[in-house]
C-alpha cells in the first residue's frame, strides 16, 4: 500500500505519552498503513534519547523508537530530497525567512515522495508550503 502521510516529530513524541491528543490518536489509528516517518524524524527521535542521563525513561523511548520503526516505514532522506531541500533553503533564505535544517529536510522528504506532512507545527512549514507545493496536515485540531 502506498504511503500517503509524512509524521512529524512531535507526533511520534505525542504517541509515546500516557494519554495522547484523541484527534491524534483517532487518526493514527483511521490511517496508520497510509503512515510513514522520515529517516530525520528517526534521527530527533535518537540524538533526544542520547541526551538524556541514562536510567529507565532512557530504556523505555529506546524501546518505543524501535516499536515505532517496526510500526512506521523510514522514508530515506536521498538526492531527491536533498534537491528539495537546496531549493526549499535556498528561496526561503533569499525570501528572508531561513528555516530549520531538520525541518527543511523533513519538508523536502514529503515533497521528494508526494506525502502530505502532518505536524503540530504547521506556522513552522507554512514558508515552505508558500513556495512549493506541500501539503500540510494538523492532527492535533482534526
Amino acid at each position: 500500500m502506498d504511503k500517503r502521510f509524512l509524521l512529524d516529530s512531535n507526533l511520534i513524541s505525542e504517541l509515546s505519552k500516557p494519554q495522547p491528543n484523541a484527534n491524534v490518536l483517532t487518526n493514527i489509528q483511521r490511517f496508520e498503513p497510509l503512515c510513514a516517518i522520515s529517516a530525520i524524524t528517526l534521527q530527533e527521535a535518537l540524538f533526544g534519547i542520547e541526551l538524556l542521563p541514562d536510567g529507565s525513561r532512557k530504556n523505555k523511548l529506546k524501546e518505543y523508537v524501535e516499536i515505532v520503526k517496526q510500526k512506521f516505514d523510514v522514508i530515506p532522506y536521498d538526492a531527491t530530497a536533498a534537491a528539495y531541500y537546496a531549493e526549499v533553503v535556498a528561496k526561503c533564505n533569499k525570501a528572508g525567512q531561513p528555516r530549520p535544517i531538520c525541518d527543511s529536510q523533513i519538508a523536502a522528504t514529503a515533497l521528494a515522495n508526494d506525502l502530505i506532512l502532518v505536524t503540530r507545527n504547521t506556522k513552522d512549514f507554512e514558508p515552505i508550503a508558500k513556495i512549493t507545493p506541500l501539503k500540510l496536515e494538523n492532527w492535533f485540531e482534526t
